[in-house]
């Protein structure tokens, strides 16, 4: 019995420190009674800080393996994040990859302008609504059809409130539509900055309320990040300019 007992005090991680916390308590004792020589404290002292400085590269050794066990695994939401509207009015670069958009670019209407005033770019782009038979295949996707036309409106309003926008202000704004359901939503915030972040909710067939999962990603989250990022710039270099279909 008393051999398993040993046998995994050895074998236990915090042997170092307990060695440590003994050796330390043991050195105090002697000191202060004076059987020890400041000389050999100093030696005792030095041995000590030998014994932490190896506690300290297990404990980075063991924070590097749960980095590298942390990665490729990302956090699934039923929301998105509370600070999400925040970040995007903060954001210099945005690309917004969606069916209508129209909560977004209505949540966005007062944090356009300073963004595009200060040099910003932003892309916007949505499904295109002069496709008839990609309207009646997104309408059946929907958790509550309403038909093709309300889901039509529902597009031109944000095509039209996009557009008034760069009219008014000028700057970076660009917007395009698709023809082809996108599997996702995208937020694409400074990508490229090391404060980046990728928010994508997956379009669900008829959801009983909002879509989901959607996933937050940022640098730390690779190979998603980058994987994610991709993919929303491949939807938009497949887009179509909405200024030149509307001339």
């Amino acid at each position: 019995m008393w051999i398993k007992r040993v046998r995994a005090f050895v074998a236990d991680d915090n042997l170092d420190l307990y060695l440590l916390a003994l050796v330390g308590l043991v050195f105090t004792l002697l000191g202060i009674t004076g059987l020890v020589g400041l000389d050999k404290l100093a030696s005792a002292v030095l041995a000590l800080l030998a014994i932490l400085a190896f506690s300290q590269i297990k404990s980075r050794k063991l924070t590097q393996q749960i980095n590298r066990a942390r990665a490729g695994s990302v956090v699934l939401r039923a929301e998105f994040p509370p600070d999400l509207i925040d970040r995007r009015a903060a954001a210099s670069d945005v690309l917004l990859v969606g069916l209508t958009m129209t909560r977004t670019v209505q949540g966005m209407r007062t944090d356009l302008p300073g963004i595009l005033k200060s040099g910003g770019r932003v892309r916007v782009l949505v499904l295109d609504p002069a496709d008839e038979a990609l309207m009646m295949t997104a309408d059946r996707h929907r958790s509550h059809p309403q038909g093709v036309e309300q889901l039509r409106a529902r597009i031109r309003t944000t095509l039209d409130d996009l557009t008034a926008v760069r009219e008014r202000h000028g700057g970076r704004l660009e917007i395009r539509v698709l023809s082809s359901i996108p599997s996702a939503g995208f937020n694409c915030l400074d990508v490229q900055r090391p404060n980046g972040i990728v928010c994508v909710q997956h379009y669900e067939f008829h959801p009983e309320g909002e879509a989901g999962p959607i996933v937050v990603l940022s640098k730390e989250d690779a190979p998603w990040y980058r994987h994610f990022a991709d993919e929303a710039e491949r939807l938009w270099e497949s887009g179509a300019d909405w200024s030149r279909r509307v001339r």
